[in-house]
């Protein structure tokens, strides 16, 4: 009778230890509690693609993007300061691996909505419509991508939607692959490419030496701001949704006159 008195209380005290163990398990966190948690956001962001993000004369980083992800950071943590924000470079080949190696919380970083990138990232509701078009030097007769099956050197930023494009269009196409917009301006400038393929509002951002943008669209492209395609994203995919909404409505997303 002792032995057994013995052997029910420790089967009782292992019954406990396994409950009480279960009922103080720590519940995971989301992104957003993590983020507010660490006390800041990080953001990856373009800094070659004016007018969204980019270095201005004085060195500092400022653009479409920039404006927004700050927005969001206030948003988060209810205040503005820039303590509440860190800016991660990223390129259109990098970015999405920076963003699923948790390198960065989010990407505001021209990133266009498409099916193959949906499989992999989550996206929010748009904050920017643009298309894609050609740019040209002043006195080519460049008019359409169709020129490039039989002649010339097309530039395009690898790991942007213009590469489907110019494969659908242009299969034959002499493409130079270039890691910036501004690597692939620099190749136009030097008469070592014909003409750059790519998002028209960036083309206009980083025209400087009065280039011809060939009037005929390719595509209609979204931006939008990506985060990890996870439930623990949710949280923060909602105020990102909310900012965007405000900003829109107040029409503060806007590209600049010249």
């Amino acid at each position: 009778m002792k032995k057994y008195t013995i052997f029910i209380l420790i089967f009782i005290s292992i019954i406990t230890l396994f409950v009480g163990g279960c009922t103080f398990k720590q519940k995971k966190q989301t992104d957003l509690e993590k983020i507010i948690e660490r006390g800041y956001l990080i953001v990856g962001v373009k800094t070659d693609s004016p007018p969204f993000g980019y270095y201005n004369n004085k060195n500092v980083l400022e653009g479409i993007d920039i404006t927004l992800a700050k927005h969001i950071a206030t948003a988060i943590f209810k205040e503005v300061s820039p303590e509440n924000i860190k800016f991660v470079k990223v390129t259109a080949q990098d970015r999405i691996s920076k963003l699923n190696s948790k390198e960065v919380d989010m990407l505001v970083a021209t990133m266009s909505i498409n099916s193959k990138r949906r499989l992999v990232i989550e996206f929010s509701d748009p904050y920017f419509e643009t298309t894609q078009k050609i740019m040209v030097k002043p006195l080519s007769k460049i008019k359409t991508l169709t020129y490039f099956n039989k002649n010339g050197r097309l530039v395009v930023v690898m790991g942007t939607t213009g590469e489907k494009i110019i494969r659908l269009i242009a299969p034959n196409a002499q493409v130079i692959g270039a890691k910036t917009y501004r690597e692939a301006y620099n190749l136009l400038l030097n008469d070592q490419a014909d003409a750059i393929f790519g998002d028209d509002c960036i083309l206009r951002g980083i025209n400087e030496d009065n280039f011809k943008i060939v009037n005929r669209a390719y595509s209609n492209e979204y931006y939008a701001v990506a985060v990890r395609k996870s439930p623990d994203s949710e949280e923060m995919l909602n105020i990102v949704n909310s900012v965007i909404a405000t900003l829109l409505d107040k029409k503060m997303l806007t590209v600049p006159k010249k």
